[in-house]
């Protein structure tokens, strides 16, 4: 059985989670069977092994797989080459979501404030959210020279569901029929 896989990549604040949220609940919204993998979550460890959890990833998305596949659901290049040899049988098209480095900034000093609720702010918090928006920036920028995306996403100023639609758009513009199905493909 071939394995139909839509990838997100992008920067932090991009959108991947959100927008990967999104298209899962369309698919399984629509009676598809689909499966929701947060590739960040899956090599989260400190100290991380020898400083790149790649192998770390690729390890635990081909185990996590592998439990999918039992229960019957079907940001380098290198690293995605990886990952995607990690599910056997995929057909991939990968999706760069962009966002711009002010934006950016702007979700994660929003996400940091949400995420200190009523203990709020203090200068030590902002100024290390800002140095991590100054790092995502730079991620960005690297994923921007060395696009290896099928195809790409704006995602500034624009509603979840409405990037969920151009993300679709894309699918279809690179041979898929709709979310998870490739045209002439069984």
């Amino acid at each position: 059985m071939v394995v139909r896989m839509v990838w997100l990549c992008g920067a932090d604040a991009a959108g991947k989670s959100t927008v990967g949220w999104e298209i899962y609940d369309r698919i399984t919204g629509s009676g598809g069977t689909a499966a929701y993998l947060d590739v960040d979550y899956l090599g989260f460890c400190t100290p991380q092994p020898g400083g790149d959890p790649t192998w770390l990833v690729e390890r635990n998305l081909a185990a996590m797989w592998a439990t999918f596949a039992e229960a019957g659901v079907v940001v380098t290049r290198q690293q995605w080459q990886r990952y995607a040899a990690a599910v056997p049988d995929a057909r991939a098209i990968l999706c760069r979501l962009r966002v711009t480095p002010q934006t950016q900034a702007d979700r994660i000093l929003r996400r940091g404030v949400l995420e200190a609720g009523d203990g709020g702010t203090n200068d030590e918090m902002l100024a290390g959210l800002d140095a991590y928006a100054q790092r995502s920036a730079q991620f960005a920028a690297k994923l921007e020279a060395d696009d290896f995306a099928d195809f790409a996403v704006d995602t500034d100023g624009v509603p979840i569901k409405v990037v969920a639609d151009r993300v679709q758009a894309g699918l279809v513009a690179n041979g898929w029929d709709s979310f998870g199905h490739r045209r002439g493909a069984r």
